[in-house]
C-alpha cells in the first residue's frame, strides 16, 4: 500500500477560497470510490497549509491515477485555478506504508500490504 501526500500552501488571502476548492475535489474522489482525506495544518511554522492523502494499493495505480490527471481536463482546469492562490509551488511525496492505521486492517488493500510484510 502506498500512500500519497500532497502539501498545499496558500496564500494568505486565499485560504478560504483554496479550503472550498479542495474539499470538492476529494468529495468528488471520495465519490468515485478513491481513498482520499483533506486536512488543515492550524498550528505550525508552515501554517496555513493543506494536506491531500491518498492511498494507493500499489504503484500501478498511483500510476494509472497520475496518467489520468495529466489527461484530464476537469483535473487541469482544477490545477489552474489552484496554482493562482498558491504562495509556493506544490509539494507531493509518496510513502510505502509500512503499518496499516488501525481500523484499517479489514479493508483489502490492508490485508495485502500485510502478506508483502511477511
Amino acid at each position: 500500500m502506498y500512500q500519497q501526500r500532497v502539501t498545499i500552501r496558500p496564500k494568505p488571502d486565499s485560504i478560504a477560497a483554496a479550503r472550498a476548492l479542495l474539499l470538492a475535489r476529494v468529495k468528488i474522489g471520495q465519490a468515485a470510490g478513491q481513498q482520499i482525506a483533506l486536512g488543515e495544518l492550524i498550528a505550525g511554522r508552515h501554517a496555513p497549509e493543506f494536506q491531500v492523502i491518498i492511498l494507493f494499493n500499489d504503484l500501478a495505480a498511483f500510476e494509472a491515477q497520475r496518467k489520468r490527471n495529466q489527461s484530464d481536463p476537469t483535473f487541469q482546469k482544477f490545477g489552474a485555478k489552484l496554482a493562482t492562490m498558491l504562495r509556493e509551488p506544490i509539494g507531493i511525496d509518496l510513502f510505502e506504508v509500512l503499518a496499516v492505521m488501525p481500523g484499517l486492517e479489514s479493508s483489502p488493500a490492508a490485508g495485502r500490504a500485510r502478506r508483502k510484510a511477511k
